[in-house]
This record gives C-alpha cells, structure tokens and sequence, in this order.
C-alpha cells in the first residue's frame, strides 16, 4: 500500500486502501479531476474533494508539499 504521494512519482491505489488510510487518521486531499462535462453530469461527488480540472493538475501537485496525501480521480 502506499504511505504518500510525491510530486515525482504517483502510484494507483484503490478507494478501499483511501478509505483505511482515512479510518487510520491519515489525512487525505481528495482531489476530483474529472473533465467539466463529466463532473457536471455526475450526481456523485466526493464531500470535501477539491475540483481540479485534468489540464491543472501538473501546475497544483508543483504547489504541495511532498509529504502531502493526494487521491487525485477521475472517470
């Protein structure tokens, strides 16, 4: 399982391994970056999850510390 994300690297996890780091304490930056047209038409949305549209994701993960846990998703 993985224990943090970096701005050089990025690994696959699943939401059930999200969801046990979040039980565990751990603090999660969920992050939905779905295209404007898929989050418009979707009725499920993160609470809490920070919108990030797909073309501003390389500029936000430059900006965060790389001890920070990101859950970036998308469809």
């Amino acid at each position: 399982m993985n224990q943090g994300v970096s701005t050089d690297a990025t690994s696959k996890i699943s939401v059930d391994e999200v969801k046990k780091l979040m039980e565990a304490g751990r603090d999660v930056t969920m992050v939905d970056s779905r295209s404007a047209d898929a989050w418009g038409e979707s009725n499920v949305k993160a609470e809490g999850a920070v919108r990030i549209p797909p073309d501003d994701i390389e500029r936000y993960m430059n900006a965060v510390s790389p001890d920070e846990f990101i859950a970036i998703y998308c469809t």
